[in-house]
């Protein structure tokens, strides 16, 4: 039995897959949202909750620093998508059709991408030969940047036919979606306490709205080729340096 398939026994087939999907979508639907920078905070949400949920499912306490080291992305990379974001939104009243492809094509992307972040988050908890985990032998901050680079750099074909394949069915449930959290986050200024508590607040009722969504794109998932995963799991032992011991 391959590694994917022990996760998948392990669990990730119920309570821990059915969470990684849900939070991989709600990130997922945060290009939907037309506020300015209130998307990025809401994106920032999620993910934490998603790795606190990878914790909490692999019985790992989880510290604040270590959090931000594997959820916080590059700020040179936050700081060119707001500049982009500040440019590109008012330009989105005057071409809207060309913007409602492109967003949905974005919230695709990002949703598989999330998809692979909190796999590869459950994979480096998983216990290795000795007992120890990735993240034991090589710290949150290394295992961070490696996971995102393999993310930045792995293909995301297969899962975003996946994706993609749910996300056209699924418009309508997706768009309702968008609109509450968007009716939410309007009033909101773009401080990540007062975003955190508008999201949380709806949070349970969005999970609710999706759940069709994310049944539906779980077995979409499990057709994807064992091929992909372990590439992704292949790469990241790779790019933390692993030697055959730690293997």
């Amino acid at each position: 039995m391959g590694d994917r398939q022990e996760l998948v026994q392990a669990g990730d087939s119920g309570a821990r897959q059915n969470t990684l999907v849900t939070y991989a979508v709600l990130t997922g639907l945060t290009p939907l949202i037309p506020v300015p920078l209130v998307d990025d905070l809401v994106k920032s949400y999620f993910r934490k909750r998603l790795v606190r949920s990878v914790f909490t499912s692999a019985g790992r306490a989880l510290s604040e620093e270590e959090l931000d080291a594997l959820v916080s992305e590059r700020e040179s990379g936050c700081l060119r998508g707001c500049l982009v974001t500040a440019l590109v939104y008012p330009l989105k009243a005057i071409f809207r059709k060309i913007f409602y492809f492109l967003e949905w094509k974005r919230a695709a992307d990002l949703t598989s991408r999330t998809y692979h972040f909190g796999y590869l988050v459950g994979y480096a908890l998983r216990p290795r030969a000795d007992g120890r985990s990735l993240l034991d032998l090589r710290g949150a901050r290394a295992v961070g940047e490696a996971i995102e680079a393999v993310c930045r750099e792995s293909p995301i074909k297969p899962l975003e036919a996946a994706v993609g394949g749910t996300f056209r069915k699924s418009k309508d449930v997706l768009s309702g979606a968008a609109a509450l959290l968007t009716r939410s986050l309007r009033r909101e200024r773009a401080r990540p306490a007062e975003v955190a508590a508008a999201v949380e607040r709806i949070e349970p009722e969005e999970v609710r709205e999706l759940d069709p969504v994310v049944t539906r794109l779980q077995r979409s998932i499990a057709s994807v080729p064992e091929e992909h995963f372990r590439s992704l799991r292949e790469r990241l032992d790779a790019r933390l340096g692993l030697t055959s011991d730690e293997r």
